[in-house]
């Protein structure tokens, strides 16, 4: 792995003088990268049980993304993103006995996405892909006096999709999106909705 980043480095400083020379700015064309920040919500049945078992539980966390892309013509581009879709948690104490979940999830996504360019620099975009997940979960526990602490993690691949909107002006992009992240793990279905807002530059 450490051999691949490394000449994939050296590729990008050798071809960097040439692309340079050789590039020209083109709004319906192009790299582009961006970061953005959302408000992430789960949908779990084991939540939902716990809730009803009297656990205090908390369903929503602040999620955020990092994204690169490439514009092939007006109406498609190809995108990249790490994504932190927040941690989830559920606690509750009866007399002496305690206990604490927290479940965190992040991932890397590739999708296609198709656009729609309106008028002005605005454009509506809708995007199909997959992520390859990382959850971890985390939990104590406090019975009939005795201290219990335990950690576990699991991993997958699902897809997930989005739409959006987006407004770009000076070559800085302005989106707004939902995206929806099924998640299936060990007969656990979770679905995640982040709603984001983001800034992007267009090279």
């Amino acid at each position: 792995m450490k051999r691949l980043i490394a000449i994939a480095a050296l590729a990008g400083l050798v071809a960097s003088p040439t692309f340079a020379q050789s590039y020209q700015y083109s709004p319906a064309e192009g790299p582009y990268l961006g970061a953005g920040i959302g408000y992430a919500t789960m949908d779990s049945d084991t939540l939902d049980e716990l809730d009803n078992l009297g656990l205090d539980t908390d369903d929503s966390d602040t999620g955020y993304k990092l994204f690169a892309g490439y514009q092939f013509n007006p109406n498609f581009a190809v995108e990249a993103n790490y994504v932190d879709l927040g941690d989830f948690s559920a606690s509750g104490a009866s007399g002496g006995d305690s206990v604490n979940l927290e479940l965190g999830i992040d991932g890397f996504t590739a999708a296609l996405v198709g656009k729609l360019p309106i008028q002005n620099g605005f454009s509506v975009h809708g995007k199909l892909g997959m992520i390859a997940w990382d959850a971890d979960i985390d939990g104590n526990a406090t019975v009939d006096g005795t201290y219990y602490r335990g950690s576990t993690g699991e991993d997958g691949t699902d897809p997930y999709y989005g739409i959006g909107a987006e407004y770009e002006i000076d070559r800085i992009m302005m989106r707004a999106e939902y995206e929806r992240y099924d998640i299936s793990d060990s007969g656990e279905d979770l679905e995640i909705d982040l709603f984001s807002a983001s800034l992007g530059y267009r090279f």
